[in-house]
């Protein structure tokens, strides 16, 4: 079995790792991401694929973002007719952003992305998280990472060359949720493979401390909303704009906020009667809900509930069971279409009557769409707040707002935000940046967790750091080392870890066959020192 590294090796995009095995027949890719460095030759700005898509065997999908599926109409282009597995999910979150896409872009159309065959595995009666499945000569586990609905890792097990069982976990992306703590919204905690030789674990935050506990809390999270509600308030109550990604970061907004806005007090109407509410001008976030109204409320034959969905949302919520969650989720998806202001978002933020609306849109990154025209509108507005809640490269708009709040912005440089140049001199409003409250991807403490955690003996594995810059790869890879050297008890030992390039192939098998040669060589020294005895 051969690893090549496609996409995504010494980058935060564009994640893609080929599997080939010549005795098995077998040419699987997983993942397929898009980049998102554009460059004019390229509209994705994606290097081409690296090998003959006609030739796949299959794709394995860690999950629907972008970076990680978003040259799947591409691959079908090209010739790839085989299945793409993975999650329920992930197949319809990832149809639904691809047709979305196709409308913009001059590398495929809605055609490419009807015909991709998902197969999403968790369908298929004999499948359960942790349990092996056969597929294409391999057997292949899916685990859920705790980062956005339908997200797995995966781990796939082959006969060497040696007939030795060996196997490789590839991370996708971690979130940051535990079975001890799943502290964000809507997910039940991140699962962690079990004995593997080989791991490609992502490394998009490797090199950050830690977080502060309060951003790993639930209640913490609340009570900073609350904070900025009543410091709104405080200044005379105007709109508050929330950038998000249409994916996942939409519905978690959408859960805390309505449930800040229900239970405590900054929820309430003003002095002057005006009430505070939550409308979600996103038509592409809206499409992604109903996957989510549909996914965390389905039950299976036995009755037990979808093994996506956070656990404790009971007792969070107050409420006395899961029947009752699952009414609350009904009504709650719902709202996402009922609470729409007449007339629009935009009106609504000058009507003095509306003007405490809270306001979810698209694009996280700030780069487009509606939420630039709302930022634009409202950023010299001094009763207004502007609240950060995703990662953003610094060159997004999403970015240099963040450099504004650092105070790292030139007070003569215009902020570009998509299309719009703002005078930072007339920004007004109050900009907060509650990234670390919703990161997606897990921190220091949540990738050691995936990496080191197991129960059961396990052989060294060999670490490949994927899917991060040069600074995270190398602070993540100390960090493994430095963990490893004290020998925890109950940790996975570590054998090596590796900074893959892009385009680096690595034979999986070679140790088993050098081995193979190293026996057979000691072998027969030991019989030709016989032979000489004799």
């Amino acid at each position: 079995m051969e690893l090549t590294f496609i996409g995504g090796a010494d980058g935060v995009t564009g994640s893609a790792s080929l599997l080939t095995d010549t005795r098995l027949g077998l040419r699987a890719l997983v993942d397929c991401g898009a980049h998102a460095e554009r460059e004019l030759v390229r509209p994705d700005g994606a290097p081409r694929l690296g090998f003959d898509a006609r030739m796949l065997s299959c794709v394995f999908l860690t999950h629907a973002h972008r970076d990680h599926c978003g040259r799947l109409p591409q691959l079908h282009r090209a010739g790839f007719r085989g299945p793409v597995y993975c999650t329920e999910a992930t197949a319809a979150m990832t149809r639904i952003a691809l047709m979305d896409a196709a409308k913009f872009s001059r590398e495929y159309d809605a055609d490419d992305v009807e015909m991709i065959d998902f197969q999403p595995l968790d369908r298929r009666a004999d499948f359960k998280f942790g349990q092996p499945m056969r597929l294409h000569g391999v057997a292949v586990t899916f685990h859920r990472s705790a980062h956005i609905l339908g997200a797995v890792a995966l781990t796939i097990a082959w006969r060497s060359r040696t007939s030795t069982r060996r196997s490789i976990c590839f991370s996708g992306d971690i979130g940051g949720n535990t079975p001890g703590n799943p502290y964000q919204s809507l997910l039940a905690g991140q699962q962690t493979p079990g004995a593997v030789d080989y791991m490609v674990v992502e490394s998009t935050r490797g090199a950050e401390p830690a977080r502060p506990a309060h951003y790993k809390s639930a209640a913490g999270r609340e009570q900073a909303w609350a904070d900025v509600f009543a410091d709104s308030d405080a200044r005379g109550g105007g709109p508050v704009v929330v950038p998000c990604f249409a994916m996942h970061r939409a519905q978690e907004l959408w859960f805390d906020l309505h449930r800040v806005l229900r239970h405590t007090a900054a929820g309430a109407p003003d002095a002057a009667g005006r009430p505070r509410w939550l409308s979600m001008d996103a038509p592409l976030a809206a499409r992604m809900t109903d996957v989510y109204a549909e996914l965390l409320t389905r039950r299976n034959e036995q009755g037990e509930q979808s093994p996506w969905r956070n656990p404790t949302l009971a007792d969070r919520l107050w409420l006395a069971d899961e029947a009752a969650v699952d009414a609350y989720l009904v009504d709650l998806w719902a709202r996402v279409g009922r609470n729409r202001a007449p007339g629009g978002t935009l009106r609504a933020m000058h009507d003095p009557e509306l003007s405490r609306v809270v306001a979810l849109a698209g694009s996280g990154m700030c780069e487009g769409g509606r939420i630039v025209d709302f930022i634009t509108d409202q950023i010299g507005n001094p009763a207004a707040t502007i609240v950060l809640c995703g990662y953003a490269p610094p060159e997004t708009g999403a970015g240099r707002l963040r450099r504004l709040i650092a105070g790292d912005w030139p007070s003569d440089t215009p902020l570009v935000l998509g299309k719009a140049r703002i005078d930072p001199a007339r920004i007004q409003a109050r900009l907060v940046d509650f990234g670390d409250y919703y990161s997606g991807h897990g921190d220091i403490d949540a990738l050691c967790r995936f990496v080191f955690e197991i129960d059961e003996p396990a052989p060294a594995a060999t670490v490949f750091l994927n899917h991060g810059d040069s600074a995270m790869r190398a602070g993540f890879a100390a960090a493994l080392h430095a963990r490893a050297a004290t020998k925890q008890p109950g940790d996975r030992p570590l054998a090596d870890v590796v900074l893959p390039g892009t385009g680096e192939q690595h034979d999986l098998d070679a140790a088993d066959q050098n081995a193979q040669a190293i026996r057979a060589r000691l072998r027969a020294q030991a019989l030709a020192s016989l032979r000489r005895a004799d």
